[in-house]
């Protein structure tokens, strides 16, 4: 019964694992247009990232599909997902601009307090292959 349990355990932990894949393709984010006194108040805020994406191939990549999601604390949480199709070409890097609705926690302690994020990023190349690049970043408050 404990082996079976442990097998259970073992293959839900592997089955909820996310890894990069393909090639090395570099995703960086940073926050944009916002002001010291957003994140004062408890609520919905309006929140706008630049994206940008380094292809070090020598074919085109196409982001098909990007996710963004705050992990712990911070000034605000934040996780939504869309579909997109931005061409990088080969041997260059691409921006692009990225508009949410995030929640922010209100508080004087709390609205400088920088946010973790983990950005999934979906990619096909150019024989339609999919592969997907996972990144953490850490964004500071002003």
């Amino acid at each position: 019964m404990r082996r079976v349990a442990f097998v259970f355990v073992f293959l839900a932990a592997c089955a909820s694992s996310q890894q990069s894949t393909g090639p090395n393709v570099q995703i960086a984010i940073t926050q944009q247009g916002f002001s010291p006194d957003l994140y004062y108040f408890r609520g919905p805020v309006s929140l706008q990232y630049q994206l940008a994406i380094s292809n070090p191939t020598n074919q085109p990549i196409t982001l098909r599909r990007l996710d963004l999601q705050t992990e712990g604390s911070g000034a605000y949480s934040l996780r939504t997902s869309g579909p997109f199709n931005l061409t990088i070409p080969a041997n260059s890097t691409a921006t692009q601009n990225v508009y949410a609705w995030g929640y922010s926690r209100g508080g004087l302690l709390t609205q400088g307090e920088p946010v973790t994020m983990r950005i999934t990023a979906m990619f096909a190349d150019a024989s339609g292959k999919g592969f997907q690049r996972i990144a953490m970043q850490n964004l500071q408050q002003p």
